[in-house]
């Protein structure tokens, strides 16, 4: 079934929640129960009619060639409920959509519907198949029988139409709920970009201060003759000093021997 063009128009669903909601539950509840109260009925008349007025299985057996009259009855219930099925199938597209709303949008359900059709005429119409198989008589049931089968749809297109007035209200109703359960989520994600925006910091979150800025030195300040900071007294230090000035040291190192004894030293070039 191809999705409905109104569909981007509802509230996104929570992810949680399961894809057959109570109101989908009940929708589907009370169409199938007007199915089954639309076909007993029928099935009813139809026993009242071809029984002659008897509606119970003792008072039938009495009859004479009950078991063909029986046969009858069910055929015009068997009828009316194929018929009841095909129409529901349009009724149910839509929980609150009339039934003439897109009514031929889905073209594989009108194959589907057409082949249901055929299967009914073969198996109430094709000779030894209907009656000696399926215990079914299409053409013993008359017009009148075809007739009382129109019965079915026909209750089944009426109520399942204005039982979706009930489906819609609570379509609106859980949409609302939906509306206002989002609308308070906005708030609060306005409410906390808010804060953040007046300098509100994480709590756990480490604080950061900027570092000061290096003072900018002016293009013709002059040198300064001051002498250089005084370099820590190190080992390496003290080797490079040269004739009272400090040298430029290398430090290298290398492996010897078959253990791999590491052996450094240090080069010292004096400078003037």
């Amino acid at each position: 079934e191809p999705g409905e063009k109104t569909i981007l128009q509802e509230r996104p669903r929570p992810k949680e929640e399961p894809v057959v909601l109570n109101w989908m539950w009940v929708s589907m509840v009370i169409n199938g129960a007007i199915l089954s109260l639309v076909i007993i009925i029928v099935y009813v008349v139809a026993l009242a009619i071809y029984c002659d007025g008897m509606i119970f299985q003792s008072d039938i057996n009495e009859l004479d060639d009950y078991q063909n009259k029986l046969m009858d009855a069910r055929t015009v219930a068997f009828i009316s409920l194929v018929w009841a099925e095909n129409v529901r199938s349009y009724t149910s597209r839509s929980f609150n959509n009339p039934i003439w709303h897109d009514v031929l949008g889905n073209v594989n359900m009108q194959k589907a519907i057409i082949l249901a059709q055929l299967c009914l005429y073969v198996a109430v119409l094709v000779p030894f198949f209907s009656d000696q198989i399926l215990q079914l008589r299409g053409m013993a049931v008359g017009i009148g029988g075809w007739l009382l089968a129109l019965v079915g749809p026909v209750g089944c297109l009426a109520l399942c139409e204005v039982a979706k007035l009930f489906t819609g209200w609570q379509m609106g109703r859980y949409q609302a709920e939906l509306a206002a359960r989002h609308d308070e989520e906005d708030k609060r994600m306005e409410a906390a970009a808010r804060q953040h925006s007046q300098g509100a910091t994480v709590i756990g979150a480490p604080s950061f201060k900027p570092a000061p800025s290096a003072a900018k030195v002016p293009s013709s300040a002059k040198p300064s003759s001051a002498p250089p900071a005084a370099v820590p007294a190190t080992p390496a230090a003290d080797a490079a000093k040269v004739r009272g000035k400090f040298a430029t040291t290398s430090f290298s190192c290398m492996g010897l021997g078959p253990k791999a004894q590491l052996v450094c030293g240090v080069g010292v070039r004096g400078s003037e």
